[in-house]
């Protein structure tokens, strides 16, 4: 292994943890205001999935992403999603989740130790770039890694095999030098071996275990599993 590439959201960072911190500053300025917080954010948990989704494959833009997340679980608790109060919960919920973003405890270790020993390391997400990289210089792990790619600034997007290979073009490597470290299923472990790379899928919970992926509890497991 010449390369390794990590997702970042859920994988580097904790991002479930982070946007539920982010949720209760919404509830707090949503109490305020009189408004029901805990429908708001139930209904917010079950769109913002689907909507990123729509995001990641280019189908809405991340303006049109950033208004649907917030107007329609507002609309779904029968509130009329006024554009001055979706524009006061997207900068509080960004605030929060780019500013203050939870770095798992594994992931500046294992980078450095990858870096010591030689091994290029990446960076492959496809969240909107603004965020993106206001998480990275929040955490440190733009200085961290060799690379970054964004989705949205490269054009390509995970599953695409296009977002693997310009990490590895960026290299002069070839995709099996390269292994793939995420949480996703598809976007990270399927996506990554269709393109030619290794792959490894990041299963903290074990939510997949018994299936056929290769998968690691930790990051602190990637240097042993890898090829």
């Amino acid at each position: 292994m010449k390369l390794a590439i990590f997702d970042l959201d859920d994988t580097l960072i904790d991002f479930a943890a982070t946007r539920e911190a982010a949720y209760s500053c919404l509830s707090a300025h949503l109490d305020a205001e009189r408004v029901d917080s805990a429908g708001f954010i139930t209904a917010c948990r079950a769109i913002d999935r689907h909507v990123f989704a729509l995001f990641e494959r280019g189908t809405i833009t991340r303006d049109q992403y950033r208004l649907r997340r917030f107007s329609e679980p507002l609309a779904s608790i029968g509130v009329s999603p006024q554009p001055d109060l979706i524009a006061r919960l997207n900068q509080l919920f960004m605030d929060c989740v780019n500013d203050r973003p939870l770095l798992y405890e594994d992931a500046l270790p294992v980078l450095a130790r990858l870096r010591n020993q030689g091994v290029n390391t990446a960076i492959l997400t496809n969240g909107p770039s603004d965020g993106q990289r206001r998480k990275l210089g929040a955490t440190g792990l733009t200085a961290a890694v060799d690379h970054v790619a964004i989705g949205e600034e490269t054009g390509f997007s995970k599953p695409s095999p296009r977002a693997y290979h310009a990490i590895i073009e960026h290299f002069a490597l070839q995709p099996a030098e390269a292994l793939m470290v995420g949480d996703s299923p598809e976007l990270d472990y399927d996506g990554a071996l269709q393109a030619g790379l290794q792959a490894l899928l990041l299963d903290r919970d074990a939510r997949h275990a018994g299936g056929t992926r290769r998968s690691i509890r930790s990051l602190a497991h990637v240097m042993g599993t890898a090829k």
